[in-house]
């Protein structure tokens, strides 16, 4: 399964978007800094989320903060993988 991270998505669950780049509900990259597959979430914060992840073949884990732009919008940055 392919999980489509932007916080808007109407259906971040969507199996039609296991192949592809871009996420058909919302239009948002599925496919990661060209190699992160994002398959499930596994938990989330009030500083960010981590996720299931697929990168070449080999299952990790991957945390991304959430950055205050402004009073409205939210910025993941992911900050490690393991």
């Amino acid at each position: 399964m392919t999980y489509c991270i932007n916080p808007h998505c109407p259906k971040p669950v969507d199996s039609v978007n296991a192949n592809n780049l871009i996420c058909r509900n919302c239009g948002s990259e599925i496919l990661l800094q060209g190699r992160y597959r994002v398959l499930k979430q596994l938990g989330q914060g009030g500083f960010g989320n981590t996720f299931e992840i697929d990168k070449c073949g080999k299952t990790k884990v991957l945390t991304g903060l959430r950055q205050k732009l402004s009073p409205n919008k939210t910025q993941a940055r992911f900050i490690s993988s393991k």
